[in-house]
């Protein structure tokens, strides 16, 4: 009985040793797609995510303005930290399936996922 019970046990502890953790809610939706929108007038914005930097593009007529930087996210918002020029950026988020909603200083846009 006491053999039987140690096996189940080492049993156990190999078959979940294998299993992770998948995080969900709004902030895994953000952070694990890149997302891209095309504005009229020709304009491309991108925002994606690597580790624990988040890089938001945006490019139009051959100029290129980038935000890129360590990020800290929530579920509604996050801020990118870019200390090369002292300055953070706030965004507030709506992930909606295939689109993000991205909100920032009264402007906003809708984002595709890639």
């Amino acid at each position: 009985m006491k053999k039987s019970v140690a096996g189940a046990i080492i049993f156990l502890a190999v078959v979940l040793s294998g299993c992770s953790v998948r995080e969900s809610g709004c902030k895994s939706e953000l952070t694990e797609s890149s997302w891209r929108a095309r504005l009229d007038g020709g304009a491309e914005a991108s925002l994606s995510f690597n580790g624990d930097e988040a890089a938001f593009i945006i490019e139009n007529a051959g100029e290129k303005a980038e935000i890129r930087g360590r990020y800290i996210a929530d579920e509604t918002s996050f801020v990118i930290f870019v200390p090369s020029v002292g300055q953070n950026y706030s965004f507030d988020y709506t992930p909606k399936g295939d689109t993000l909603e991205l909100e920032w200083g009264g402007g906003r846009l809708e984002l595709f996922s890639e």
